[in-house]
């Protein structure tokens, strides 16, 4: 995918998944003047989420792409927030900021363990927590969200099984990867970083029709991420099904039914770095 199409897709799917993110900043209940950082912080939607939740902290967005942060510059100068903001290109990786500076770091998304030549930062994950903790000020939490779930074939709850349950869909997990490396062991991630007072808190997007153009084609992309690769696991007929359900061309296209209802969620971990 090109990164013009990229952006478009994680704009349009964002927009889908805005609700549970959300509620997620506000339920972390920041004080003023806390500095924060969004790593990867994307093309910046999350960190406008913020300065609406906190208008009195300051936010640090770092990722390693540079469209990223060029089209999160654009995002914030057009929505008034720059003086609350600051942009820098990182490689969670390899992070070269200050040890003790922040009272937030929030990683959404950013933290899935896996091969690189599949987007993942890492094989594991503790490297990069290591660096987190390290940058964040003693008191401070470290709060990880992931995407958990979904349910978006309404009405065809076997059909959707089907294509969940095939390697291509979970390709991130298939049998001999390490239990502990799945993300909703994140609490065991945290407590080998060092952090203390783990919380676990989920959160859903609901998906109710009508759907505007741009939701439409968030949810198409959405389909196609989540089950194009299941394609060759399961047979014609179940293809076919899926297919008349997911082409917008089709007369059977499940968004355009007015009764359409689904649902996406988050689930955050957040983990407390002791003071000394």
């Amino acid at each position: 995918m090109e990164p013009e199409q990229y952006i478009r897709a994680l704009d349009t799917i964002g927009r889908l998944s805005e609700p549970a993110k959300r509620n997620a900043i506000k339920a972390l209940a920041l004080p003023d003047e806390s500095r924060i950082l969004d790593l990867p912080c994307g093309i910046g939607s999350q960190i406008c989420w913020f300065l609406d939740e906190y208008p009195q902290v300051s936010v640090t967005g770092a990722d390693l792409a540079e469209e990223h942060i060029a089209f999160a510059r654009e995002r914030l100068q057009r929505s008034d927030k720059t003086r609350s903001c600051e942009l820098v290109l990182a490689d969670m990786n390899n992070l070269e900021l200050e040890n003790d500076s922040f009272d937030l770091i929030w990683c959404c998304d950013g933290l899935w363990p896996g091969p690189k030549d599949m987007g993942c930062p890492a094989e594991e994950p503790y490297d990069i927590l290591d660096g987190l903790v390290r940058i964040t000020r003693p008191g401070g939490r470290v709060a990880i969200a992931f995407w958990s779930s979904q349910k978006l074939l309404p009405g065809f709850a076997d059909l959707e099984a089907t294509l969940n349950a095939t390697k291509g869909t979970m390709r991130l997990f298939h049998p001999s990867t390490n239990p502990e490396l799945h993300f909703m062991r994140t609490p065991a991630w945290l407590r080998r970083a060092g952090l203390t007072d783990i919380e676990v808190k989920s959160f859903a997007a609901d998906l109710c029709a009508p759907f505007d153009e741009l939701e439409r084609e968030g949810l198409a992309i959405l389909f196609n991420m989540l089950w194009e690769p299941a394609e060759p696991e399961v047979s014609e007929s179940t293809w076919e099904k899926y297919s008349s359900l997911a082409n917008p061309e089709s007369d059977s296209f499940i968004l355009n039914d007015i009764n359409y209802a689904g649902l996406l969620t988050y689930t955050m971990y957040v983990g407390t770095k002791t003071s000394c």
